[in-house]
């Protein structure tokens, strides 16, 4: 008679990545950045809302509200974990859907300033695993891609602006 040995589950994040380059300095792009979910660029139509729960300036420790703006969708909270001022922002969730956190990287390069989005996560709950990829992920994902479209347009008007 054969076992399998039961050795202790080892389930890996799950990765979901985006970024943009912007063809700007770092110094027109990281304030924006910083103000995720909060600024005036934040597209109208973005399905992503942020709430933040903690007056002051962003540090760690700042909490948010994070929702998404359809009926029965889900919403969580998140909180700032870490902060490297003018290269990384983090929010860890700290309840609902997820077990993880996202992290916002800027990077100056020769060229513009590359920005990273990356969530590394797990999906809590029975329907949330059903319905985070049949429906969410992709709005998810659509969302970003918005998301960084118009922090690049902003970013690019400020610097035509700045120039004129």
């Amino acid at each position: 008679m054969l076992f399998k040995s039961k050795k202790p589950s080892t389930k890996k994040d799950k990765l979901n990545h985006h970024f943009i380059l912007i063809e700007a300095p770092g110094g027109l792009v990281v304030p924006e950045v910083f103000l995720w979910g909060e600024a005036s660029w934040w597209p109208k139509n973005s399905l992503m809302k942020f709430t933040r729960l903690t007056p002051g300036e962003i540090q760690v420790g700042t909490k948010y509200q994070q929702k998404i703006l359809l009926p029965l969708a889900p919403q969580w909270e998140a909180a700032v974990t870490r902060l490297v001022p003018g290269k990384e922002i983090e929010r860890t969730f700290l309840n609902g859907m997820f077990k993880g956190k996202e992290t916002v990287t800027i990077e100056e390069r020769y060229n513009g300033t590359k920005v990273d989005y990356l969530m590394q996560y797990h999906v809590l709950g029975i329907w949330n695993k059903i319905v985070w990829p049949l429906m969410f992920e992709r709005l998810h994902d659509q969302n970003i891609e918005m998301i960084f479209k118009s922090l690049r347009d902003y970013v690019m008007n400020k610097k035509e602006m700045k120039n004129a």
